[in-house]
This record gives structure tokens, C-alpha cells and sequence, in this order.
């Protein structure tokens, strides 16, 4: 059931079983599981069930170190949480991102792959993956496109699936069923402040909630789960510092340290020996009931070889600028629209406007033509193109030009097979566990008198270099087989970053989990180290960055901590 925070009496304290704060990826998922049980559970989240401005104005903070995405823009504080702009795109950890590598500092979940495979398969259908298979064999069987002819020992081919628009926010999917739920009461615009433990620091007695209007409340209960997201976890426990002056949870110093991201950005090009080099599989498409993506890296083998962090590399194709033109051209976006909505993804403002121009955009040849004769005539100015096109070998770059915009789309999707100038390689690398990559609170305060965040995100010298490294060796391996030259734009003498380095919205690493505290906030159930009743859902407890994607794995962690719940609660 919902009910609105702001309603509550000033003083009054809420009693349950389990308090969850935070109602995105991870709360919901624990709240759906729990909603299944007797075990009473209390949401608390701080927005409403929709996007509001000084609710999520509470993200701001500083950033120091390496740019990052302005704080506010890069988590939503509403129901359903930052799943409202997610992406889509999932992939689970290989069982290698768990293991301890040597040459990466703190590397190794006290868990392993074999931990979560329980709890895939049910994290995929939660997200909204059509199809629970990750097997590159099988996907290639399904795909229309080929992947490109290189040894699987050193650079191989791996799969993401992106998940459909309309499937990704959690919000609509499950806001139903959680209204329908009599043991769960979930408390809208209700924003947790403070975690008041017992003298001792560890036992956590109750949360103290604040709205934005004034009022403030308590939960008390039995057991605290945190899942506000990689920055407002630690940040909560940080601020949290009545009895223990470094925080809740921070005994060792590492609530907040570890930030991690899958950072990314343009570092080298591909020039193909033949523009016409197959690379549909490595653009979205769609493949045996799903939209498919590929990309490349490094083989596990020649990863642990060459001590580096994983590094994925998708192929950014660069067109001739008309053909380019076309397939960002605005009638182009309105015939994805209209197949979004014929397909019942996704509503349409005036489908008869998109509709016109569409169908204006496939009659476009007969801007091309002297119409009025017995037949069409090409104009001489088309004539002189299609020649001179003809003989550079690129007769495709005629077709926005004879057939319009979207029939250039429909052909790259039918065929994969546009001729290209060039593939940017847009790299994404497993960030490196660094200490000084970190969560902090600055001086100035929010709305509710609480410390801001402050970020300071940092990369290590071997992030550089497994770039670098990798962008060799599938450089080497384009050229043994014929498939091009690659240059390498990321120098490794230097000290700064290309301009376009940016993240992938990610936040880990902030409340890392480990069974030991010296090196960990949580142990392998999440469980906050030293305190007997407080555990952290979400991507801030995991110990590396690893080479999925965070969602599915956040959902698979939470689900296997509901499991643990049930039995701690019962």
C-alpha cells in the first residue's frame, strides 16, 4: 500500500519488522520478495510516483577529481528510482569479475558466479530480458549479422541484451502489485536523514524521516536495509555520526571510499581494408526475440596474461556525411515512434503527423526526378552523383539521395551492410579499485539540514594502460587477418583523460562488500560489518566494478538477500 509521508503527525514513530529506504532497482525488488511473507515491511522513499524538482534537487553536490555527470541528473529520487531513465542494457558478470586478480589492488568478492546463478534467471525476467542466454554460439545461430573473423584466444565477442523502453522503469511494472500488498506500506516523499543506533554503535534502533514540508517521523524495526544507491548509501551512513564520530558502519574508514564507474570514451579508430566489413552484430538489432548488441574485448586467457582490467570496445560506425545525415534525420526518428507504437511499446502524440511524414520521406524520389513524361527522368545533377558514386565503389551512398531518409534506415537494418569511412571504438573499462576514488560530505547543506555529497572520482594508472593495451592487440589481430589498421588515440605518457571520458551512470564500490572488515563495509549477506541489524541493497556493495552491466546483478543480489531475510526475520 502507498501512503504519503507528508501525512504523517510530527514525532510519530512507525513500528515494522523491516525498513527498507530507497524504492529503486534493489527496494523494490526486496519489497516485491517480502511482500510474499508475513514479515511486515515499511518503505520509505523519498519522492513521489513522479519526477519532481526539489525532491531530487537533494542529489546535488560537489564534484572534484576527473568531470563527472552534475550529481542531481545522475540518480532520480521517485518511486521506481533511477530504472525511470535507465538504458536498457544488461548483461550478467562473468565468473572471472569475482575472482582476485593479483595485479588488481583489492580485487575478489567473498562470493562467487556460482553465488548469484540461483538468482539470474529470476533477475532477468525482473528487469524485463526476454531471453535468459548469454552464449555466443547460440546468439550467433540467431543474429542475421556475422561476427567479425578474429581468434576467440585473445580477442572475443560478447552479447548484451537491451531491454525494451517500455519494459525498463520499474515504476508501472510493479507499482500494482505493491499497492495490493497488506503486509508492505510504502511512504512517498518520506526522506531518511539519520540512522540513530544504540550507545554501543551496534545496533541500529530507528531512522529518522523528514519531508520536504516539515514534518518528521521515526521507524523503528527490527531490521534496516539501505538501498538509496551508490552515493546516498554512504553518504547516509557518513552523516550518521552521533555516536561513532566517522559514521555508521565506518570503523575502518571505507564508507564511501572504492567509487567506481564503467568509465568510457572515444580512444581509437578502425580503418576497415573494405568499407563494406560486416559490423551489424556489434550495432543494436534484432535477434531471436530480442534487441542484441555486441562487443569486443579481451579474452578472459589473454586478460589474465597481460594483467589487465577488463576493457570492452563497441564499434562506433562513421558514415559519409549524407548517408550519416539520413539515419539521424528527424523522419527517421518518427518511423522509430511509429513502429514503437504499432509494436504497443510505446504511445505516440499525433501518429497521422508522423504517419505524413514518413510517407513523405519514402516519396522522396520523386525529388530526384523530372516527372510529367511518359516515365521518370533522373534530374542530371542525380545523373552526375550516381556516376561519380559508381565509380568510387559506393552506390549506397546514393540512396538518401534517390530514396530518402528512411529507406537509408531500412537498409542498414535490413542489410548491416552500409559502406563505412571509419568505426570509433568507444572503449568501457572496468574501473580499478582506488581508495582515493571516493564519497565524502562537503560543508554546504540540503533542504533538510543535511551534508551534501561531495564526489571525488578518480581512475588508476593500470585503467590507461589496459586500454591501450587492448586497442594493440585487436589492432594486431586486424591487421594478421587482413581487416584494417587501427590507430590509437590515448597516450600513455599522459596524465589527463580525453575530453569525452564520462561514466555509465554507474555507482559501486562505496559500501564494498567483504568478510573482512578491514577491507569491506559489508560481508558476503550484505550485512553491515559490526552492526547486527543493518544491511545495504545495490550496486554500492560491489567489490569491483566487474564486465556486466549493474542492473541484473543489483536485482540477482537482492534477491538473494531477500532469501536471507526472510530467514533472519522469521
Amino acid at each position: 500500500m502507498f501512503f504519503d509521508a507528508r501525512a504523517v503527525p510530527t514525532d510519530n514513530v512507525l513500528e515494522t519488522d523491516l525498513c527498507i529506504v530507497g524504492c529503486g532497482a534493489a527496494g523494490i525488488t526486496l519489497a516485491r520478495e517480502l511482500s510474499r511473507s508475513t514479515v511486515r515491511v515499511v518503505v520509505l522513499e523519498s519522492g513521489g510516483l513522479a519526477f519532481e524538482s526539489p525532491t531530487n534537487d537533494l542529489n546535488k553536490g560537489a564534484i572534484t577529481g576527473l568531470p563527472y555527470f552534475p550529481l542531481e541528473t545522475a540518480r532520480l529520487r521517485y518511486f521506481g528510482g533511477s530504472t525511470n531513465h535507465w538504458g536498457g542494457l544488461c548483461r550478467p558478470e562473468e565468473p572471472g569479475d569475482f575472482e582476485a586478480r593479483a595485479w588488481i589492488p583489492e580485487s575478489g568478492w567473498p562470493i562467487g558466479r556460482g553465488d548469484l546463478n540461483p538468482y539470474y534467471p529470476r533477475a532477468a525476467a525482473i528487469v524485463g530480458v526476454p531471453v535468459d542466454d548469454w552464449d555466443l554460439d547460440r546468439w550467433r545461430a540467431r543474429s542475421p549479422f556475422p561476427t567479425l573473423p578474429l581468434p576467440a584466444d585473445r580477442i572475443t565477442t560478447v552479447v548484451a541484451q537491451v531491454v525494451e523502453s517500455r519494459e525498463r522503469s520499474f515504476a508501472p511494472r510493479y507499482r500494482a502489485a505493491l499497492d495490493a500488498a497488506p503486509n508492505v506500506a510504502i511512504h512517498l516523499h518520506a526522506n531518511v536523514v539519520d540512522i540513530e543506533t544504540d550507545e554501543s554503535g551496534r545496533h541500529v534502533r530507528r531512522v529518522h524521516a523528514a519531508t520536504l514540508e516539515g514534518n518528521r517521523f521515526t521507524v523503528a524495526a527490527h531490521v534496516f536495509v539501505l538501498a538509496t544507491g551508490g552515493i546516498e548509501n554512504a553518504r547516509l551512513l557518513l552523516a550518521s555520526d552521533h555516536v561513532r564520530p566517522n559514521g555508521v558502519g565506518n570503523d575502518h574508514g571505507l564508507v564511501g571510499r572504492y567509487f567506481m564507474e564503467h568509465p568510457r570514451f572515444i580512444a581509437g579508430l578502425i580503418l576497415p581494408t573494405d568499407r563494406r566489413l560486416p559490423i551489424g552484430f556489434y550495432e543494436p538489432h534484432h535477434a531471436g526475440g530480442t534487441t542484441l548488441l555486441g562487443y569486443l574485448s579481451l579474452s578472459q586467457e589473454a586478460a589474465v596474461t597481460e594483467e589487465l582490467t577488463d576493457v570492452q570496445v563497441r564499434l562506433a560506425p562513421i558514415y559519409d556525411p549524407a548517408v550519416q545525415a539520413a539515419l539521424d534525420s528527424p523522419d527517421v526518428d518518427k518511423l522509430r515512434e511509429l513502429a514503437d507504437w504499432l509494436s504497443g511499446h510505446d504511445p505516440v502524440d499525433d501518429v497521422g503527423e508522423d504517419l505524413s511524414e514518413v510517407v513523405g520521406d519514402l516519396l522522396s524520389w520523386r525529388s530526384a526526378m523530372i516527372v510529367g513524361g511518359p516515365i521518370p527522368v533522373p534530374l542530371p545533377e542525380v545523373v552526375d552523383e550516381v556516376i561519380r558514386r559508381a565509380r568510387a565503389g559506393d552506390l549506397e551512398g546514393v540512396i538518401p539521395l534517390m530514396l530518402g531518409d528512411v529507406a537509408t534506415a531500412g537498409y542498414r537494418q535490413l542489410t548491416g551492410a552500409l559502406p563505412v569511412t571509419a568505426i570509433a571504438l568507444s572503449t568501457r573499462i572496468e574501473q580499478v579499485p582506488n581508495p582515493d576514488s571516493r564519497v565524502t560530505l562537503g560543508s554546504e547543506r540540503d533542504a533538510l539540514g543535511m551534508r551534501r555529497a561531495e564526489l571525488h572520482w578518480a581512475l588508476a594508472d593500470l585503467d590507461r594502460r589496459s586500454v591501450i593495451r587492448t586497442l594493440e592487440l585487436l589492432g594486431a589481430e586486424l591487421g594478421r587477418t587482413g581487416l584494417g589498421r587501427l590507430r590509437i588515440d590515448l597516450e600513455e605518457e599522459s596524465d589527463t583523460w580525453p575530453d569525452d571520458l564520462a561514466g555509465g551512470w554507474h555507482h559501486m564500490g562505496t559500501t564494498r562488500m567483504s568478510d573482512d572488515p578491514a577491507h569491506g563495509v559489508v560481508d558476503r549477506n550484505c550485512q553491515v560489518h559490526g552492526i547486527d541489524n543493518l544491511y545495504v541493497a545495490g550496486s554500492s556493495v560491489f567489490t569491483t566494478a566487474g564486465s556486466g552491466t549493474p542492473t541484473m546483478t543489483i536485482v540477482a543480489l537482492a534477491l538473494r538477500l531477500a532469501e536471507h531475510l526472510k530467514g533472519a526475520l522469521a
